[in-house]
């Protein structure tokens, strides 16, 4: 079974880090830092199709769950991924109910979608027969962060194949003519949050939500978050040269 799943079905919400930069060395590194999983961004990181896919089994082998967030609702990357061992797929602005379908439909093998066959890495960890229980290995979340998306929330929670929603704070805050920033405590756009938050709990649905501060990632679980990620590779790496200059000049 997917890890991130048996934690959710332990009570527990899962911690996630996120990955910009597409080095072997770094992400083997960062997944022995006590993550539940890395995503790896392929909407604003660095990294491609191409580069992702060896981090995907590098970052399996130290036990944790490799995700992935993708530039786009595109059925034939969200394929190819799933196929190289990607067990969690985040898609980004998912604004209606057909946007959620197309996502799910690439998710899953007909007769509940239309994801074409040919896994490469699955079947190693799973077996032989992997396309019995191929939907259940795999961590679906549709993106939630404009405001059309708000206005089709419950027909978006409502596709089936999906298990629930990921929210983006930066776009969110710039739909509502907020700056754009992650942990926010801007009234409108925490209104929004927990709008999300208690629309998913109505749905049945699972939802996670983009931090940086592990302080924030604590109280976003407190109300109600089933994920969190925290503060990416590279702000983590200019976070720490910074403390670490201004350290030494006293």
């Amino acid at each position: 079974m997917n890890g991130i799943r048996t934690i959710w079905n332990q009570g527990r919400a899962a911690i996630l880090g996120w990955v910009h930069i597409p080095s072997l060395l770094a992400v083997e590194t960062l997944a022995r830092c006590g993550y539940d999983g890395l995503v790896i961004d392929l909407q604003h990181g660095e990294a491609d199709l191409a580069s992702a896919m060896p981090l995907l089994p590098a970052i399996h082998a130290a036990g944790i769950e490799p995700l992935v967030r993708m530039k786009a609702n595109d059925a034939g990357d969200i394929g190819r991924m799933l196929d190289f061992g990607a067990y969690g797929v985040i898609a980004p602005l998912i604004n209606t109910a057909d946007d959620a379908a197309r996502l799910a439909g690439a998710l899953h093998y007909p007769p509940h979608g239309a994801r074409s066959f040919g896994p490469r890495r699955p079947p190693m960890r799973f077996g032989a027969d992997y396309y019995a229980k191929a939907s259940e290995t795999i961590v679906s979340l549709a993106m939630v962060e404009t405001r059309e998306a708000l206005a089709n929330l419950d027909a978006i929670i409502g596709v089936e194949g999906l298990d629930g929603i990921f929210i983006g704070p930066a776009d969110l805050s710039v739909a509502l003519g907020r700056p754009p920033r992650a942990d926010t405590d801007d009234p409108e756009v925490l209104a929004a949050i927990r709008h999300i938050i208690a629309r998913c709990k109505a749905g049945g649905r699972r939802v996670g939500i983009f931090c940086n501060d592990a302080g924030y990632g604590r109280r976003m679980i407190a109300q109600g978050c089933d994920l969190v990620s925290l503060a990416p590779d590279l702000t983590l790496m200019a976070a720490a040269a910074r403390a670490s200059v201004q350290a030494a000049r006293g």
